[in-house]
């Protein structure tokens, strides 16, 4: 498959915005990282598995 100049350019091009936004939407703190930990909304305890154990 031999790819066209245009198409390549505007591969590359959408690819550096699209990593651009998410850069900066981290920086804002509009997104975040997933390592955040997970705490009960009835304890209040960190949830360190898959449910609390004050829901047993």
């Amino acid at each position: 498959m031999n790819l066209d100049l245009h198409l390549l350019a505007l591969l590359v091009t959408t690819t550096g915005i699209g990593f651009l936004m998410i850069a900066s939407g981290i920086h804002k703190s509009a997104l975040e990282w997933r390592n955040q930990a997970r705490v009960c909304p009835s304890c209040g305890r960190k949830i360190e598995g898959r449910t609390c154990g004050c829901t047993n």
